[in-house]
């Protein structure tokens, strides 16, 4: 199995300080971007990640969303290739965040140079999540948004961004739609999607609680995400920014010990994720605008005691698994699910681990028995968790 999981982040330390990548990586990240004023900076850079085992995705000012218009582009390209592409600790290039339908084509033509020249590595590009207003999209509808993305510009990875909690306690009601769209499109193309996330508290977005980073994190994983980003690592010294998972004077906050943990049990449950392909997300009791409600004509028939997302997935032997995510980041659940006949056997992925097991339960708790129409299990979930659940 795959066990290479992206975990980025936006804002990170400065380039060149040793010990906060060390940092980084201790926090469970993977990938690190880069910012460098040019090719000699960049190799130590990436020298430097090398030594802490992170990847990099290198932010080059030669690289941007307008250069196509400028003579000479596709040898600024062919030289950044040449510059970076041997270096084992490159992941990606980042081209640009956000852009509109107006710069597809453009995007288009650097996209197809940069693969047809370094095939291995990511042109990355992040994409507007729904909320954002038409002109900015450049569509009227944000599937359309997506869709002509991926048509036009055929990248191999599909990014974007949406920040869903808000201080008065609501969280944005888009947060499901986005990622049903993102999710039914990656699909269609053929390409793993990256769900950016909220961590740092800024404009009127709340300070995201241990609760809040989970429910992102497992909702993202439920939907088939292949990658995550925090936004943002270090906290940038703007406006009302504050409380990110390092703080603007370089000390940890109570976030980076959060981080860390969750991270931690994305790495172990990642060799499954990455080798899982999603068939189905439903929601019950009741499904967001954009969603399906549970029906009971998948994998699990019922799901009981809480609210939930349900993901289901399916492995490269044809095997059934699940992710349950309990979607009330106040209350914990007592679930109750009843799956489909025929299944007899149900194992859950150890977050600390990484193994296979029976399901860890209270020995007071009747956790799972065989019915003549399907396999009932019965387990607790905290505030937010999930867990990752093959079927047999």
């Amino acid at each position: 199995m795959n066990d290479f999981f992206p975990i980025s982040y936006w804002a990170g330390p400065p380039v060149y300080e040793d010990d906060r990548y060390a940092e980084v990586a201790d926090c469970g990240f993977t990938v690190a971007p880069i910012m460098v004023k040019d090719a000699v900076e960049g190799q130590r850079a990436l020298d430097m990640l090398q030594r802490h085992h992170l990847k990099a995705a290198v932010v080059d000012p030669r690289i941007h969303r307008n250069m196509v218009f400028q003579e000479g582009w596709q040898d600024v390209i062919r030289q950044v290739v040449r510059d970076y592409a041997d270096h084992p600790a490159v992941y990606a290039y980042f081209i640009t965040d956000e852009p509109s339908c107006c710069h597809f084509e453009s995007l288009a033509k650097i996209t197809h140079e940069f693969l047809r020249l370094d095939p291995q590595h990511i042109p990355y590009i992040n994409l507007f999540p729904s909320y954002a207003s038409h002109d900015q999209l450049g569509a009227l509808e944000y599937s359309h948004y997506i869709r002509r993305f991926l048509e036009m510009v055929k990248p191999p990875l599909l990014s974007y961004d949406h920040y869903a909690l808000f201080e008065d306690g609501i969280n944005r009601p888009s947060y499901f739609y986005d990622l049903s769209v993102n999710r039914s499109e990656s699909l269609k193309a053929g390409v793993p999607f990256w769900n950016i996330i909220l961590s740092t508290p800024h404009f009127n977005y709340r300070d995201p609680s241990a609760e809040d980073l989970r429910w992102q994190v497992y909702t993202s994983l439920a939907y088939g995400a292949k990658g995550l980003g925090y936004f943002t690592y270090w906290t940038p010294d703007v406006e009302n920014y504050r409380n990110g998972i390092i703080g603007v004077g370089g000390d940890r906050t109570e976030k980076y010990a959060i981080v860390r943990q969750l991270n931690r049990e994305i790495r172990q449950l990642s060799p499954y994720l990455l080798s899982l392909r999603s068939t189905k997300v439903t929601h019950t009791p009741d499904a967001p605008a954009g969603n399906m409600p549970l029906s009971g004509e998948g994998m699990v028939l019922l799901a009981e005691g809480g609210e939930f997302v349900v993901g289901e997935f399916e492995d490269t032997e044809g095997l059934p698994w699940i992710m349950l995510v309990n979607r009330n980041y106040c209350h914990s659940a007592f679930v109750t699910l009843k799956l489909k006949t025929g299944l007899r056997h149900i194992h859950e992925v150890s977050r600390l681990t990484g193994d296979l097991r029976e399901i860890a339960r209270d020995q007071s708790v009747n956790a799972g028995m065989v019915y003549e129409d399907g396999l009932v299990v019965r387990f607790w979930l905290a505030p937010a968790d999930a867990k990752l659940m093959r079927l047999s």
